[in-house]
């Protein structure tokens, strides 16, 4: 922390200097090939005597620095084009750099000049209910990475496990909207193997377009850029004091309509942590107590890589290619010890039980594009096409061990275990979106669908130690065998209709069927489960002057259940602990209404959103205590439950150094009062909050913070609640080409939950910690070819 201090008092030091700003750009002909040495100058519209020229280089690059504050005039000449002149740039305290990706210069047919009236883009903007962070509008972005990118925007947060959320609940995750088929971890590879200077803009939107109306928890779509004309490459190496490594690099070509990046690297982590319970289990004729104290340690390797091929068959036509490959190393380790206790408060049985785990998952997927662009303005039909498969080994040991409760001696008696798992898993999707403006202009047809096939084969092989013959024995109750097939088909239609600038309305319907069978074949049984569900959506934007705006909209959202809640075979991994699906569930639907206000000026962005949610059916994980005083953890839907919700976030540029946003929800959950009843449920809120903060003193140094707090309902107790802390320094040397990032992570309190938990016959209360203190150092170097083709 010493370090953290010195560093800001160094960069508050610069603060002095006169305020200068930056802009940074390239140029590209109409079939995107780099113009060398066409002549930039930029001009102060005020004071004549200002002005900067510059040539292009290769790749069609060019940069200024240390631009006094005022209003400018970019004009770009080259032989054989005609001029262009961008007008009125305003650099200022609260906007200070500019970055002009792709700048396209036509052939020379006159001798007039093209001249533009830049309307620039603030780096968050916020309209009907959607934010837009613009990445690609401040090359500052270059020494983070997706991940870190994303954590900057109002709204997103993460759950205790690492789970990104917006507003509380799981969102779509797209890039270059298409769906990503990755699960968390994978999810995270990625990201952080992502250049932040590859990104474009992130949007998180929570008014989603009407092919993603159905998602509970809206889309964050990452739009990546196409990269510079020519080679550039990038490699980043980072280490932590928790235990943690990465090692990724980014390579990226594009000449004329090919555009190729690939990203590849791996991570390491060893991370630690423990667990505290105490469970009360109350009988007819006494109360006895449970305790249970955990320590853990969990290893993985990570090595992951993603090539994308973008071409542009021609102006209407593009093609594109993704392939993705993850894979995860893994060997974990943990120590349990288990107490029983009579109502006396005396110890009468205590045992220690040691579980390794050990495997590896591998997830190669790929996904086509094409899309085709009509003749006419709004028209286009895209193809997406996706086929998957992963395999997951995950091997289990287990070693119980019981002793005496009094002075902890072995008592002689022990069991040992193991299981077996293999799972293989395959998937194809495809999605059809095709969108049509009519000839009033105003009136815009959208329909589409998509069908997506996923089935899983999973086996776990059971078997104990049997003694004295030292061998081990199959255990056909512990070991599982089944197939998993889910289908899921939709149709959508929908009716854009604008009634006059800044005025419109969206309407429409989505009709989904979901068929899941399970194959057991130990049983012989084959269990099946279909369902139809019918999405409809609407909403009404309203925007004044593009300063205040106001969006009402409706939608009913869909959240099926997974394999895991699905599958009815029991998980006999923890013996007091016994878990299993339930492959009759039904889907859970709510109707979601959401009133957006924002009000946007130069410095200031605000919003704030209120809500109203019916969900049906909800189906909930649901601990019972069984006579013999194990627990019996299965999933349930459990009548509904009304949302009450409200949110807001706001941004503000205090000068061209400072800049921050806040986000804060809060959601009140009201069950029926059968489950406050029967269930003894509990009406509860959740509140998730972020505060970020961005410090530039200068182009190649800021100070990045982030700040969130989580408290999540439990129904079936209090709530729990999580804190983070990220500060992050970061400096640019050798022209920007060399980044150092330093990150003190939780600094000064790991992460910690707690949790009561209240059923009819039991009390339970948990704890939790997780080595989260942590100190990253992260290096990064960009090679850039820019040698004359």
């Amino acid at each position: 922390m010493i370090l953290t201090v010195t560093l800001v008092i160094l960069s508050l030091k610069t603060i002095a200097q006169s305020p200068v700003g930056l802009l940074a750009g390239n140029l590209t002909d109409e079939k995107s090939k780099a113009i060398l040495g066409a002549s930039v100058e930029l001009a102060s519209i005020k004071d004549s005597g200002y002005k900067k020229i510059l040539a292009t280089n290769a790749a069609g690059e060019f940069s200024f620095n240390g631009i006094p504050f005022g209003w400018y005039r970019l004009r770009i000449t080259s032989v054989g084009y005609t001029s262009q002149v961008i007008d009125s740039i305003h650099f200022r305290p609260e906007r200070f750099d500019f970055n002009f990706n792709d700048l396209v210069l036509k052939p020379a047919t006159s001798q007039l000049e093209e001249v533009i009236v830049y309307a620039e883009k603030p780096l968050i903007q916020s309209k009907d209910g959607n934010i837009t962070f613009n990445a690609a509008e401040s090359p500052l972005a270059a020494g983070s990475n997706a991940s870190e990118l994303l954590k900057n925007v109002p709204l997103v947060t993460t759950d205790p496990d690492g789970k990104i959320l917006v507003k509380g609940k799981e969102p779509k995750i797209l890039i270059d909207d298409k769906p990503v088929q990755l699960n968390q971890q994978q999810l995270q590879d990625l990201l952080e193997s992502l250049s932040g200077s590859s990104i474009e803009k992130i949007e998180v939107l929570t008014n989603p377009p009407p092919q993603y109306a159905m998602e509970q928890g809206g889309v964050i779509n990452i739009v990546t850029r196409k990269g510079r004309i020519g080679i550039a490459a990038r490699i980043t190496i980072s280490v932590g004091t928790r235990g943690e490594g990465s090692v990724n690099g980014n390579f990226s070509y594009r000449k004329k309509g090919l555009a190729l990046q690939f990203n590849a690297g791996s991570g390491y982590n060893k991370f630690e942590g423990n667990s505290h319970s105490l469970r009360q289990n109350i009988y007819p004729d006494s109360i006895n107590y449970f305790e249970t104290n955990s320590s853990y340690q969990n290893k993985s390797t990570r090595p992951n890589a993603r090539l994308n091929i973008d071409y542009d068959i021609n102006k209407r036509n593009i093609l594109n290619l993704n392939l993705q490959f993850n894979e995860n190393i893994f060997n974990n380790r943990s120590v349990t010890e288990y107490t029983n206790i009579n109502q006396y408060e005396e110890a009468y049985k205590l045992s220690d039980r040691s579980v390794r785990t050990e495997g590896e998952n591998v997830n190669p997927n790929m996904t086509v594009t094409y899309r085709h662009n009509g003749k006419m303005p709004g028209e286009s039909l895209q193809l997406i096409a996706n086929g998957n498969f992963s395999y997951n080994q995950n091997d289990r040991y287990f070693f119980q061990e019981f002793l005496n409760p009094v002075d902890h001696s072995k008592t002689g008696t022990d069991s040992t275990q193991q299981q077996l798992n293999d799972t293989w898993t395959k998937g194809y999707s495809l999605r059809v979106n095709f969108d049509k403006m009519l000839r009033s202009k105003k009136t815009f047809f959208s329909t589409g669908g998509y069908f997506n096939r996923s089935s899983s084969r999973i086996r776990q092989a059971s078997s104990y130690l049997k003694k004295p013959e030292g061998i081990m024995v199959a255990s056909d109750l512990l070991s599982n065998d089944f197939n998993f097939n889910q289908d899921i088909s939709n149709l959508r239609l929908s009716v854009k209709q604008v009634f006059s600038p800044g005025f419109s309305a969206v309407a429409g319907m989505s009709a989904e069927l979901t068929g899941i069978e399970f194959k057991l074949y130990e049983t012989g049984d084959r269990i099946f489960n279909d369902y139809w569900s019918w999405l409809p959506f609407a909403n009404f934007n309203r925007t004044w002057n593009n300063k205040l705006n106001l969006s009402l909209a409706y939608r009913r959202t869909i959240r099926r259940p997974g394999i895991w809640e699905l599958n009815p075979n029991i998980d006999y991994a923890d013996p007091y602990n016994l878990r299993f699906g339930n492959p009759y569930l039904l889907p859970s639907l709510a109707h979601n209404f959401d009133l957006v206000l924002g009000r946007t000026k130069d410095k200031l962005y605000a919003n704030l959103g209120v809500g109203y949610n019916i969900v049906e059916d909800i189906f909930s994980q649901l601990r019972t205590l069984l006579p013999d005083g194990k627990t019996q953890i299965t999933w349930e839907n459990i009548s509904n439950r009304k949302e009450y919700e409200v949110n807001g976030w706001a941004g503000y540029s205090f000068s061209k150094q400072w800049r921050m946003n806040f986000s804060a929800s809060y959601t009140y959950n009201q069950y029926s009062l059968h489950d406050r009843s029967v269930n003894k449920f509990q009406n509860g809120g959740s509140i998730g909050s972020s505060l970020n903060s961005t410090f530039t003193p200068t182009d190649v140094f800021n100070v990045v913070g982030s700040f969130t707090y989580n408290r999540f309902a439990n129904p079936q107790g209090r709530v729990r609640s999580t804190l983070s802390m990220n500060i992050g320094i970061q400096k640019k040397w050798l022209s920007k080409k060399f980044i150092t990032t330093l990150n003190f992570i939780d600094p000064f309190r790991e992460q910690q939950n707690t949790s009561y938990t209240t059923g009819s016959n039991f009390n339970l209360e948990s704890y939790s910690k997780t080595q989260t203190r942590n100190v990253r150092v992260t290096l990064a170097y960009n090679f850039n070819n820019t040698k004359k083709r």
